[in-house]
């Protein structure tokens, strides 16, 4: 079944008790996330530690989220991996699971040639007969996907769309309006902004908290109510710098721990949020009842 990659999507922390992976409150949370309209759910992307995570693990978080949401509800899954081999391996694995597509990350830290990235998505997007969503975010992989690049890479229909992280607004709406795929913004304090210019949806972490103001101001703006989007936005802003005051998922999961959604646990090297993080994001949160 295929999805039309727009809206809100989350991409799934991953709850641990211990050492072990929380399927009992990953079920809970998922039900949460789906009842507040979102689009859909990312697993064992970055928000999920899915670094962290064996390649078991990962199979099982997907199988508990489809388990729990049904077969028809749309989940994709994270793929990053340093060397093609590895990534085509793993596509071809989580391929077997019938997600609704897979998001696949920029080989990390090698910062390969626009050719090398672009042969690393086609090898990629075939070992596998689903949906491809590129994930672009410079700031941690340490290479940037040009546009001509994804120019070419689109003409392959089964790759489907982009989440886009650190782009300027100039190839932000180059992306939107010279490449026919869907344009997800990564960046959460930019959402409101992006969905303006005319992107398509967002991936936001932050949208674990409140997910449906997030969801209503995608409405909003679908609408053209402009006015009372701008206004939702800007009092979400506060819990979005809250959420990334500390390395991702810290935050979100000392929140949703606060909520009785799961343990604030990590798994190294990321480690716990202070006692101020903690309390800035629960004023944030405070600040939105009744929105």
């Amino acid at each position: 079944m295929h999805h039309t990659f727009q809206g809100i999507w989350v991409p799934i922390v991953t709850p641990f008790i211990a050492d072990a992976v929380d399927h009992a409150a990953l079920a809970q949370l998922a039900r949460h996330l789906a009842g507040q309209g979102i689009a859909g759910l990312i697993a064992g992307a970055t928000t999920g530690e899915g670094a962290s995570l064996s390649p078991r693990e990962k199979i099982e978080v997907f199988e508990t989220l489809r388990n729990t949401l049904g077969p028809a509800y749309p989940l994709l899954i994270g793929l990053s991996q340093i060397d093609t081999r590895a990534a085509v391996a793993e596509a071809r694995s989580l391929a077997r699971l019938d997600p609704a597509g897979l998001l696949v990350t920029a080989p990390p830290y090698l910062r390969p040639s626009q050719d090398g990235l672009r042969q690393h998505f086609e090898a990629v997007t075939a070992a596998n007969d689903l949906p491809v969503m590129i994930y672009d975010i410079p700031y941690r992989t340490g290479v940037s996907i040009e546009l001509e690049t994804l120019q070419r890479l689109a003409q392959d229909p089964r790759i489907v769309g982009i989440k886009v992280c650190g782009a300027s607004v100039d190839h932000l709406m180059r992306l939107i309006h010279e490449t026919p795929l869907s344009v997800l913004i990564g960046e959460d304090s930019q959402f409101f902004a992006a969905l303006c210019l005319g992107a398509h949806g967002a991936i936001a972490a932050a949208a674990h908290l409140r997910p449906d103001l997030w969801v209503r101001i995608f409405d909003l703006l679908q609408a053209e109510q402009l006015a009372d989007a701008r206004r939702l936005a800007a009092s979400l802003q506060p819990l979005i710098r809250a959420c990334f005051a500390a390395p991702n998922p810290a935050p979100v999961k000392a929140l949703l721990a606060e909520q009785g959604m799961g343990r604030a646990t990590l798994r190294l090297p990321l480690t716990g949020v202070s006692a101020t993080c903690l309390a800035d994001g629960l004023a944030a949160l405070a600040c939105l009842q009744g929105l």
